[in-house]
């Protein structure tokens, strides 16, 4: 027959007559020195699983708006591409992002009741010492959360409906050439005249009108592990994809450097055109000589404030100028716009690149969510 510890513990206790009082001190220091040794590993378990959630959380709904906005591109280019495998790809990667989405939030739920299990006391804790460190590593051995898993299934999205726009640019390109070819040659001159001053308008931005969104410069970080990366391998141009399906990032050397000088960190602006709707699409210009540097903590902020203004253009169109005077008060031009970009970028990255503001009000709050 088997017993427990304490039953044998209690049963030879029973059957000594004498117990050497030096030998009961040691025991009673190792077991109060484990018992101290296990509950800091619970402590530190907790707070890595904390983290490990805040992650978890914020990966996930990445994952489900860029899911939202893949459903969106995928029914608005229904019969509008010439060869539909690029729209069968992005409704597979949706249907594998649903999968991982479904898992991932599943262990989630596992380990935050992992987590919460550690902050209250088990009865056997208190009579075995090794109790709450075999709880802590139990924790740690059954976590099969995946952070990359997420951010990897955010940027297939991203690359497949960047797939899908330039399916849709082919099939509108080949509808325009059909329409010119039947053009009477008095029409086809009007086209030009009117194409001409079409392009005339979109070289237009807000900073050309009166209301420009000067570009981001964010702080650089104090040291290189304050702005490690995100992901390895990770895309700037699929990242902002998915977040504004109706931006796209123009890549220009240098840019940087000379819209502020030499040492400045990293930048980013969008462009947008106010004679024109808010269906159209939104260059966001990023320097390619600092690639890798989007890829880390303080890169990301500034794609998501510029992917936010691309979203502002989407819901509000030529109105962007005027939209959030009222939340903004003291305000003019276009700094009402970039305030609440930051704001968005808040909602999103829970800090923001810090150019025009790290304080939000709860209402510009309210409306910055409203983007995503």
């Amino acid at each position: 027959m088997k017993f427990t510890p304490r039953v044998q513990m209690i049963a030879a206790l029973a059957v000594s007559t004498v117990l050497v009082a030096s030998t009961a001190v040691v025991v009673g220091t190792n077991f109060v020195s484990t018992q101290q040794s296990a509950q800091a590993q619970v402590i530190d378990t907790i707070a890595t699983g904390n983290e490990r959630v805040q992650a978890l959380t914020e990966r996930a709904a990445d994952l489900e708006l860029a899911i939202k906005n893949a459903q969106t591109i995928l029914t608005d280019s229904s019969g509008k591409v010439l060869d539909d495998a690029s729209r069968q790809t992005l409704e597979k990667s949706i249907v594998q992002a649903q999968k991982t989405l479904k898992i991932q939030k599943a262990e989630l739920v596992k380990l935050k009741a992992s987590v919460s299990s550690l902050k209250t006391a088990a009865p056997l804790d208190l009579l075995w010492p090794y109790g709450q460190q075999v709880r802590a590593e139990e924790v740690q051995a059954s976590d099969t959360t995946s952070v990359e898993a997420l951010v990897k299934a955010v940027m297939a999205l991203g690359t497949g409906i960047q797939n899908v726009q330039t399916a849709q640019s082919a099939w509108q390109a080949e509808q325009d050439r059909i329409a010119a070819e039947q053009a009477a040659a008095e029409a086809a001159a009007a086209a030009q005249a009117a194409a001409a001053a079409r392009r005339a308008a979109q070289a237009q931005s807000l900073e050309q009108t009166g209301g420009s969104t000067t570009p981001t410069a964010p702080s650089p970080p104090v040291t290189a592990a304050a702005a490690a990366p995100v992901s390895q391998g990770f895309s700037a141009e699929a990242y902002v994809t998915a977040l504004a399906p109706n931006s796209y990032v123009v890549w220009e050397n240098g840019m940087c450097a000379r819209q502020f000088g030499a040492n400045v960190y990293l930048c980013g602006y969008a462009t947008v055109n106010l004679n024109g709707s808010n269906t159209d699409r939104v260059p966001i210009t990023l320097d390619s000589s600092l690639t890798e540097r989007y890829s880390n903590s303080v890169g990301v902020s500034v794609l998501v404030h510029e992917a936010a203004h691309a979203r502002q253009w989407w819901k509000y169109g030529p109105s962007i100028m005027t939209a959030y005077n009222a939340l903004v008060p003291g305000q003019t031009g276009s700094m009402p716009v970039e305030w609440m970009a930051d704001c968005a970028t808040i909602v999103k990255l829970g800090y923001s690149t810090g150019s025009y503001t790290r304080n939000c009000t709860a209402e510009q709050l309210a409306e910055a969510a409203t983007l995503w």
